[in-house]
């Protein structure tokens, strides 16, 4: 017999899909990933940024994109210009779209880092009636958060988190940050980070992390990719965000001395990136510094720790089910 909680559940998953749609996915991938792609459009031909674009603010939210070459911003004023996430493979889908508006170009290196706050975007993940109910429910958590706790509380506009929720279409890398100043040492969890030309790298850590003082003093930091089977690890390190320093005979795992700097770093790493900040930019909710990569090395092979959206999760597990069963995905926007 079907009970009132069955039939709740039912409908829970009728209207929102997967009942279990969580806002934080962890996948393992290889690296570099290759199921989602990114493209620039509107200034020029359209350019894969694919693995040079990254968030460098949340609030507002800001991305940034590392190209060589330098435009006019008035260009960006008169066109349309947005980041779209396709898959690789296939049809090659549009899966979201994020639009843009010139802010800056910060030179690093040969290359500039520009920085885009957003005006819009198009999320293509689910069918248009789940993602709305999807929203509609965030937006009355965040309405019952505000009365709460007062709007000065909501970390990030519920427009700009549909935004994010796109910009996670396509995997974020995790890694584990070392870094040390004098006796003083941490070690945490990053994911807005990525490359933004052939030696330089972009990290955004928010303005309140008890890490960023000693990232701005140490000026050196060893990057370690994560294998999916740490997750748990990369989890629990979460909460180094709130503590200026470790105790590192204390962490869950065995380290190695890093090859440039000798950071202790885990054992476990499939790729250790070292880095020398060479500039540091606060920009609102989140400090931006952008590295040059000193010394790369491959320790093991294996899948990268991701992380991804629940919207994308959700249409991710819907294609596996679907292409088990021998039919095609509906319900993406035409390309």
């Amino acid at each position: 017999m079907l009970t009132l909680s069955d039939a709740h559940a039912i409908l829970k998953r009728f209207v929102f899909g997967s009942a279990n749609l969580r806002q934080q996915c962890p996948i393992g991938l290889r690296d570099p990933q290759s199921e989602v792609s990114v493209w620039l459009r509107g200034l020029g031909a359209p350019r894969e940024v694919t693995h040079t674009h990254v968030m460098a603010a949340a609030r507002p939210l800001t991305l940034g994109v590392g190209m060589a070459d330098k435009f006019d911003p008035a260009v960006n004023q008169r066109n349309r210009v947005s980041l779209e996430f396709r898959e690789r493979s296939g049809e090659k889908q549009l899966l979201g779209k994020i639009g843009l508006r010139w802010r800056e170009a910060i030179p690093i290196g040969g290359e500039q880092l520009h920085l885009f706050e957003t005006n819009s975007c198009g999320n293509y993940c689910l069918p248009r009636v789940q993602l709305w109910a999807r929203y509609a429910h965030l937006g009355y958590r965040s309405w019952r958060a505000q009365r709460q706790y007062g709007p000065s509380n909501i970390p990030i506009a519920l427009r700009e988190l549909c935004r994010v929720f796109v910009f996670y279409i396509c995997p974020r890398p995790v890694v584990l940050v070392s870094v040390r100043d004098g006796n003083l040492a941490n070690i945490f969890p990053m994911d807005l980070l990525g490359p933004i030309g052939p030696r330089h790298f972009s990290l955004a850590l928010h303005s309140t992390s008890a890490a960023v003082p000693l990232m701005e003093r140490s000026r050196r930091i060893a990057l370690s990719s994560v294998p999916v089977e740490q997750v748990s690890v990369a989890y629990e390190l979460g909460q180094n965000h709130k503590q200026p320093c470790v105790d590192w005979a204390r962490v869950p795992f065995l380290t190695a001395p890093s090859a440039a700097f000798g950071l202790p770093v885990p054992r476990f790493s499939l790729r250790v990136r070292e880095m020398e900040i060479e500039a540091v930019r606060n920009l609102g909710s989140h400090k931006l510094f952008l590295a040059r990569t000193v010394e790369d090395q491959r320790w093991a092979e294996g899948l990268q720790l991701c992380f991804v959206h629940g919207i994308y999760q959700a249409r991710r597990e819907r294609r596996r089910a679907q292409s088990r069963a021998g039919t095609g995905i509906s319900g993406s926007p035409p390309t």
